[in-house]
Order: structure tokens, then sequence, then C-alpha cells
């Protein structure tokens, strides 16, 4: 009896143990599933941007800053030459950059594999923006300059996923066109709208050239962003960038009498140069930083929605249907393109269900 249920015992054994390394391999393989899973979820996560907050708060905020900037800009020239007022506001700002980055804790220093792009994002996006966007708004209307900022955001998108390979869904796609397209609303609902003379076409492709110096300067940004902080970069981008500038706008400047200068021009520079170079600057990066460059471009869209509003506040122009339904067309393309991943989520967290 004791031999027979030793005999037994002996061939369940080898069962148990084969049993037993089922049940560890099948363990072994539920692991490894699942940390696929997570894995996929992980990369999933780090590919979609993170949702509305503060960021877009404060984009909205520079957006403003920036649209008024406009209407400041303008009643400054009457003042002092394009280029004198330029050159003076971005000293000014050079002058605040320095005072923060000398009391910070980041210092000067750059790391020497991070100190070309630095560079080339001092030429494209405050250098040669300047020179292209002042000598083009010299040349052309205003109007005409806004068209082709409204090609600004299509860039960055296009060169993002050609050089920076940042992802963008159709709804993404969707939303800038649509704000594109509000834009040109804006500025077609105005009461002269706009007229194409041949005078000004090298004036609109040099508003082009400026658009596409943004995107440069907008892309270019996010690999150095992980080194340097958004005002630092800011910082070094603008001092950099006015040292380069300072050929191009130097005659201007030295002509230029700065005695005789009103009260409200100098506001009007000092607005300027630390709202409109500072502040939205900074806000800008800490957005590429976050969301990236194609979901951040789009906003400047919304600086003529500001930009008219401002307009019609402080100068009395008026306000058409057509252009109050612009804005509302370039806030739906907003959202969509930062928001319209929640779509695709929602979806698939329908079907898995």
């Amino acid at each position: 009896m004791n031999r027979e249920n030793t005999i037994t015992d002996s061939r369940k054994k080898p069962g148990s143990a084969l049993n037993l390394e089922n049940a560890d391999s099948g363990t072994v393989a539920a692991r490894a599933n699942s940390h696929r899973k997570c894995d996929n979820s992980t990369a999933a996560a780090a590919d979609r941007p993170p949702a509305f907050g503060l960021t877009d708060l404060l984009m909205i905020l520079t957006t403003m800053v920036w649209g008024a900037n406009v209407s400041v800009i303008k009643i400054s020239f009457a003042e002092l030459s394009p280029h004198a007022f330029n050159l003076a506001r971005f000293l000014f700002s050079a002058l605040i950059y320095a005072l923060i980055i000398w009391r910070s804790r980041e210092g000067f220093a750059v790391h020497r594999r991070d100190l070309p792009r630095v560079v080339f994002l001092a030429l494209t996006g405050i250098t040669l923006y300047q020179v292209f966007f002042i000598t083009g708004l010299s040349k052309t209307s205003a109007s005409l300059v806004s068209m082709g900022n409204a090609m600004t955001p299509i860039f960055i998108a296009v060169l993002s996923m050609i050089l920076a390979e940042e992802k963008l869904r159709w709804t993404g796609w969707l939303g800038i066109f649509l704000s594109v397209g509000g834009f040109y609303a804006i500025i077609l609902g105005r009461p002269n709208g706009f007229n194409l003379k041949a005078a000004e076409v090298s004036g609109v492709f040099l508003i082009l050239l400026a658009g596409i110096m943004w995107a440069f300067y907008t892309i270019f940004a996010r690999p150095v962003l992980k080194r340097i902080s958004p005002t630092k970069l800011a910082g070094l981008t603008n001092i950099i960038g006015t040292a380069f500038y300072l050929p191009f706008a130097w005659k201007e400047f030295s002509r230029a009498e700065f005695s005789r200068v009103s009260t409200g021009a100098w506001l009007g520079l000092v607005y300027s140069g630390s709202l409109a170079l500072v502040f939205g600057f900074i806000v800008w990066y800490r957005s590429v930083e976050r969301v990236g460059g194609a979901r951040t471009g789009v906003y400047s869209n919304l600086t003529p929605v500001f930009g008219v509003l401002t307009a019609v506040i402080f100068l009395g122009d008026r306000l058409s249907w057509l252009q109050v339904a612009g804005a509302l067309i370039i806030f739906l393309g907003v959202y969509l393109t930062r928001n319209g991943h929640q779509l695709f989520r929602k979806r698939a967290g329908g079907r898995s269900a």
C-alpha cells in the first residue's frame, strides 16, 4: 500500500513539475505582455500633447499682447523710423533679458554643442526675421502683411513634420487651415479689403521669408529646450540677435531724435520691448517645449483677432460680421489643432468598451 502510494506520488511529481513550469512560463508571458502594453501606452502618452491648460491660456494672453502691439508700433512709427524704433525696443528687451539671466542660477554659459543652434535661432528668429518683416512692412500694406503672416502656421506644421518628425493628426491640419481661412476672413472683412499691386509683390515675398524664419526659430528650439530653460533661451537669442541686427538698423537709429519723442511713444517702446519681446517670447518657448511647434504656431493666427479688436477700441475701426465669423473660425481651428487628439482618444475608448 505504501509502495503503491509512493509510486503514485512519484508519477504525480513530474506532472506537478510540468504544471509548475507551465504556470511559470504563463506568468512570464503575462508579464511580458503587460510590459508591452505599458510600453505602448507610455509611447502613446508621450506622443499625445498635454491637455488644454495654463500654457494655452498664457499663449492666448501673448497673442493679445502681440495683437495690441501692432497698434502700438503704428502709433510709434509716427515719431520714429521703423528700424530706429525696432532697434530701440530690442536694446531695451536685451537689457531686461540680461538682468533676468544674471540674477538666475543658470548664467550665460552655453554648452559647446548647443552654441551653434542658439546662434542659428538668433539669426533666423530675431535678426533675419526683423530685417525681412520691417522691410516688407515698409513696401506693402498692413493687410497684405497680415495675409503673408497667415502662412506661418502652415510653414511651422510642414517643417515640423519634415525636420522634427512631429506628428499632427488630420484634425490638427484641419484646425490649421480653418484658422488660416478665418484669418483671411478678418482681413477681407475690412472696409478697404486688400488690393495687390505690382509694386507690393516684393513686400509680400519678404513677409513670407519672415514667416519661414519664424518657423525655423520655432522648430529648432525644441531640442535645445531640453537642456536650457525657455527664459534663458529666449534671452540669449534676443541678445545675440540684437547684436547681429545693429548693422541693419544703426543708420536710422543714429539719426533718430529721441529727445523729441513724446511720452506716449516712449510708453509704446516700453510696452513693445517688455511685454511683446520678453513676456511673449518666453511664453512662446514654454509652449514649444510643452506642446510642440505646430500646435504652438497655430496660436499666431489669434494675433490679428486681438489686433482688430484693439484697433476697434482705441483707433475707432469698424468691425464687420465677416470679421466676427472669421474670429470664431480661428478659435475653432485653434481648438482642433490643440485638442483634436482628444476626439481620437474618446473614439478609441468607446471601441474598446
